[in-house]
Order: structure tokens, then sequence, then C-alpha cells
């Protein structure tokens, strides 16, 4: 998934916004993505992840709060 995104916006970094928001098998964090030359924000969200009893990542739920046009 990360791999796929990378090449969808190539040129961009994603950072995150913040710390990390957790309670036992779940946490949140924000994010924004920047050109990687620097500037605006182009994309801002926050996604969820869902930790297994394990402890390996289960799934992770993505959020857009602003999003580039044709998204």
């Amino acid at each position: 998934m990360i791999a796929t995104v990378q090449e969808l916006f190539a040129g961009f970094v994603i950072k995150p916004l913040g710390g990390v928001d957790a309670h036992h098998d779940v946490a949140r964090f924000r994010w924004e993505l920047v050109p990687a030359a620097g500037g605006e924000s182009v994309a801002i969200g926050f996604d969820v992840a869902v930790f297994a009893a394990d402890g390996r990542l289960s799934s992770v739920h993505g959020f857009l709060d602003q999003a580039p046009a044709g998204i």
C-alpha cells in the first residue's frame, strides 16, 4: 500500500502532524502530503490503525480532511 501511494504521488512526501494517539489496540495519527521541494500541503488527513492480539498491524482506515481536486 505504501509503495502504491509513493508511486501515485511521486515528488511528494508524507509528513506527520503531531503525535500518535493510542488506546488499547487502536492508534490514530494525522499527516500531510507536501511537495518534496517544499511548499503548501496538498492533502491532509488522518489514519486509524488497528492491531491484532499478537501486535501485528491488522487494518488501517484512512480519512481525508483536505484533498487535491480530482481525488
